[in-house]
């Protein structure tokens, strides 16, 4: 601490208004760090409340678009992959898009009768939006993540049908499916319904 009070004292007898020169612009940078620095916690904290923001409007779209839909298609639609064990990767059941399920141009048709192109393009804007915009994705899968995994797999026959003729159709949608369904691994099926029980691991919810 002396070494630098003996520095200080030298440059000011020697050279006094370069020393104060010097001092003056070492505290104005110090203001300008220290105005910058709030700037950017400030910025930091909007886009990050803009994000969760963006998340509840994809998880409201979802909700108004996709849900009813599932529900009604579930009901009218006996023959899903969706209930066939045999068409999920694992244990986990978890859809990797790799094993075939064709149908027969009646199973199409009631389908398509049921409007399933509308509830895919909808899947496919919110999970485009969510893979490309500034939105929370952790908030999204929180909101809807269950429900978003649950809806491509109870699509999953239609998805692949449509990528015999695009093998791009719907990337999307699966990379998002993909990296959310591995947070859910554990599957409950009843004996009545079928329906999937999605229930986060352990460190998700610690998390």
């Amino acid at each position: 601490m002396e070494n630098w009070n003996q520095i200080l004292y030298t440059l000011i007898s020697e050279n006094p208004i370069e020393t104060a020169i010097l001092l003056f612009t070492i505290f104005l940078l110090s203001i300008v760090w220290l105005r910058l620095n709030k700037i950017v916690k400030i910025d930091l904290l909007k886009d990050k409340r803009d994000a969760t923001e963006k998340a509840i409007l994809f998880a409201d779209r979802f909700t108004d678009t996709v849900v009813p839909h599932l529900k009604n298609y579930k009901v009218k639609v006996r023959d899903l992959a969706y209930d066939d064990p045999s068409f999920v990767s694992d244990v986990k059941g978890i859809h990797n898009f790799k094993y075939d399920y064709p149908l027969t141009k009646d199973q199409v048709a009631i389908r398509e009768e049921l409007d399933v192109h509308g509830a895919l393009y909808h899947l496919k804007t919110i999970s485009t939006g969510i893979q490309h915009g500034r939105v929370d994705k952790d908030v999204c899968c929180k909101l809807f993540g269950q429900e978003f995994c649950e809806a491509v797999e109870v699509y999953y026959d239609m998805i692949l049908h449509i990528r015999k003729e695009d093998s791009k159709a719907y990337d999307q949608v699966i990379s998002l499916y993909q990296d959310w369904r591995k947070k859910f691994t554990k599957i409950k099926t009843t004996s009545t319904s079928k329906s999937i029980e999605f229930i986060p691991e352990m460190i998700t919810e610690a998390n």
